[in-house]
Formats: structure tokens, C-alpha cells, sequence
């Protein structure tokens, strides 16, 4: 899996991992063998157990993948029985590929130099991609934040400005109540003062009339 397919599947995915096993018999060795895995001699805080991560560095980092190590494991293996002394072994193994095949120290070492700087190129790939599904991922999204709280502030002054339009208008609805309700008890006195008046005349000329 390529190193992008795994940084966005170790920011969006959280897969449980088994916790190592105490005591859990190492596997068989199968029969062709690599060179041995150096001891284990750093291991930082947080990376105890593998991951993704390393399985992918293991794979592009495999000693098999350089000549001058494969060659060396290939005159090696068939000691393994003979002399059990790890460093007796490789060092029997070097003889004899130096007599029948012209394999030297120094060849052996640049072979672990080259897978070194394998893994740093792989290091800057990581690093390039990280970056880019950080401006991808990470910065857009923050930046999509600060649009979107943005606009909660807009909305909420526009909530506000509602607010206080609406307190607005309760103000003016009781003043506009209050005028009406005064314009109607106007309205009544003026009708029956008028209703009296008329009804005063009526009577005046009713009388003159006889």
C-alpha cells in the first residue's frame, strides 16, 4: 500500500491492534533463510510494535533486494547447521564468497549503505506527501473552519439586529395600541356628545314645532 493510501488511512482509521503476546514461541525458520535481523538496540516511545508503517519500509529495505547481501546470505545458509556461532558463520561464508565469487567486505557494507539510503528517499516521500495531505486534510479543513465560524458570527449578528427590530416593533405595537385604544374612547365620547346634541335639537324643535 503506498505511503499516501497509508497516512490517510492512519488519520481517518483507528484499527484496534493485538498487544504482543508474552512468551509467544517465535515462528519456525523457514527453509530459505535471510540474514539475520540485527539486535534490537533503540526502539522509541510508541513504536514497540509494528505497523503499516514499517511493514512497508521492511518491504522496500529487504536485504534479498541487494546482490551483494544475497550473495553473502546464500553462502551462509548452508553453515547455519555447521557452525551455529553467528559470527563465525558470515565470516566463513566471506571467505568463500571472496575465493568463488570476488565478494568483499567493503561491497557488503555500501549493500547496507544502499538500503539506507533507500529508506531515506523513502523518508523524504513520506515526508513530501504528508505535507500534502496536511494543506489537503488539515490546513483546508481549518480554513474551512474559519469560513464557517465566520459565518456563525455574521449569523449571529444578524440575530441580534432581528432582536433588537423585533423589540423594536413590541415597542412601537404597545404605542400603536395604546394611541388606537385612545382614538376608539375619543370616538365614543365624540359619538355620544354628538348623539346627545342631536337628540337635544330634536327635541327643541319638536317643541317649536308643536
Amino acid at each position: 500500500m503506498p505511503f499516501m493510501d497509508l497516512i490517510k488511512k492512519a488519520i481517518f482509521e483507528e484499527e484496534p491492534q493485538a498487544a504482543p503476546q508474552p512468551g509467544k514461541p517465535a515462528p519456525s525458520q523457514v527453509a530459505s533463510r535471510r540474514l539475520d535481523p540485527a539486535p534490537a538496540t533503540y526502539a522509541p516511545m510508541g513504536t514497540t510494535r509494528d505497523n503499516q508503517f514499517y511493514t512497508r519500509l521492511a518491504k522496500q529495505t529487504d536485504l534479498s533486494a541487494v546482490p551483494e547481501l544475497a550473495k553473502i546470505e546464500a553462502f551462509a545458509a548452508p553453515l547455519a547447521s555447521v557452525i551455529t556461532d553467528k559470527a563465525l558463520r558470515y565470516k566463513a561464508a566471506l571467505a568463500t564468497a571472496q575465493s568463488q565469487g570476488g565478494l568483499t567486505k567493503d561491497a557488503i557494507l555500501k549493500g547496507f549503505d544502499a538500503l539506507l539510503n533507500v529508506l531515506n528517499s523513502s523518508a523524504g516521500t513520506f515526508n513530501k506527501q504528508t505535507d500534502d495531505v496536511s494543506r489537503t486534510e488539515v490546513d483546508a479543513k481549518i480554513a474551512q473552519i474559519g469560513d464557517i465560524n465566520q459565518a456563525i458570527q455574521q449569523k449571529q449578528k444578524e440575530i441580534a439586529d432581528l432582536q433588537q427590530q423585533v423589540k423594536s416593533m413590541q415597542s412601537q405595537t404597545e404605542v400603536s395600541r395604546a394611541k388606537l385604544q385612545e382614538a376608539k374612547n375619543n370616538f365614543a365620547a365624540a359619538l355620544e356628545r354628538r348623539r346627545a346634541e342631536i337628540q337635544q335639537q330634536r327635541k327643541e324643535f319638536e317643541t317649536i314645532l308643536g
